[in-house]
């Protein structure tokens, strides 16, 4: 896609004033970081507060009605019937193999007393999702009228509270709609980088008020999508399009805990019979964690060698880690042995060697509980 057919998202004048570097990305002109750089918005972010536009994603309201519940559970693995309101599930569109159409964010909230089922959704899936929606949904709203925003880092909590009521978001995962001036912003405690954070929808014409006032505080910095990848790699976060993708299961990629098990015996779950088969199967892929033993740097689609030089997986995400200190990756491994003695990159037609780690990288600092 050409520069001049990107499209903007609604505070690009902002990001522009504002010392942005922008990228192609999703279809969209995005800022991938500013004047500091992406390693120290990164370390920023792990220390204190970092502010990203994500206002790229696709978000929508589905009325929650008997016919659109039992449309959508055709393609999400969740018993929407049943799941609490007010509270953030990560799930996934399934196709009829079972893979991952895109993964999302779905969570049921009350509008002017009437349930509604929210999903956000990634920019690159818009229109595959946005048909899929369109063909299943009555009286659906696709939003196009507000921003985005994402407020991560450990001093989250404390910088908004001075002006958010946050009452209603205590804890990892939940989501609620309060005021903020004379705006409805739909906020939830969550984001994709493994710091406490709230993510928040928030009508255009606030957005830039709201993200000015964060700013006021010396400890907010904004960042962009540089970091926010390599903090989701630190944290062993599935990107769309590295991890997952439409040929990948949820149980191939490690996130089985993100289905409702009794959904996989409905037989008009899309892939329940794959997925309930691999569930009880030793898996054909496994998705690990790897680090190199030396200076090497991970690349996404490098390619993993067993000790015979066998070609027996590869790399989905590598980054420099900032915390660190070293590159660091994502990958799959077909057929895994526990028994493999040692596991290489081929890099300018040297072997060098690469160790498995756990994953994630990083401890996780949520806010759970309490």
């Amino acid at each position: 896609m050409s520069d001049k057919a990107l499209k903007n998202i609604f505070l690009n004048k902002f990001h522009q004033e504002n010392g942005a570097k922008f990228v192609p990305f999703a279809g969209y002109e995005m800022p991938i970081n500013y004047k500091k750089g992406i390693i120290n918005e990164h370390l920023h972010v792990r220390e204190k507060i970092g502010i990203f536009d994500v206002s790229h994603m696709g978000q929508i309201l589905i009325p929650a009605n008997h016919k659109n519940i039992s449309e959508l559970e055709t393609y999400i693995p969740l018993n929407l019937k049943k799941i609490q309101s007010n509270k953030c599930h990560y799930s996934f569109i399934l196709n009829k193999e079972g893979g991952i159409v895109d993964d999302i964010m779905l969570s049921k909230i009350s509008i002017n007393n009437k349930e509604n089922i929210y999903i956000v959704y990634n920019a690159s899936r818009k229109k595959i999702l946005n048909e899929i929606f369109s063909n299943i949904c009555e009286n659906y709203s696709i939003i196009n009228n507000r921003c985005l925003i994402a407020i991560q880092g450990p001093s989250s909590y404390l910088i908004l509270k001075d002006f958010l009521d946050l009452s209603k978001v205590t804890n990892f995962l939940d989501i609620n709609i309060i005021q903020y001036e004379d705006s409805n912003i739909y906020i939830s405690r969550s984001g994709y980088t493994g710091e406490d954070g709230f993510e928040i929808s928030i009508p255009n014409d606030s957005a830039l008020s709201f993200v000015n006032h964060i700013l006021k505080n010396e400890n907010a910095l904004l960042c962009g999508l540089g970091c926010r990848d390599s903090l989701r790699v630190e944290a062993g976060l599935s990107l769309y399009g590295n991890e997952i993708n439409e040929n990948i299961t949820p149980i191939q990629a490690n996130l089985s805990w993100a289905l409702d098990k009794k959904r996989l015996e409905d037989i008009y779950l899309n892939g329940a019979n794959i997925l309930l088969k691999q569930l009880k199967t030793a898996k054909d892929m496994t998705k690990i964690g790897i680090t190199p033993v030396n200076k090497t740097m991970l690349r996404n689609n490098m390619t993993l060698y067993s000790n015979e030089k066998k070609e027996i997986g590869y790399i989905t995400s590598g980054c420099f880690s900032p915390v660190l200190k070293k590159s660091i990756g994502m990958g799959y491994l077909n057929n895994f042995n526990n028994n493999l003695d040692k596991l290489y990159v081929k890099v300018r037609g040297d072997f060098e060697e690469v160790i498995i780690n756990n994953i994630p990288f990083v401890k996780k600092n949520y806010k759970k509980g309490g």
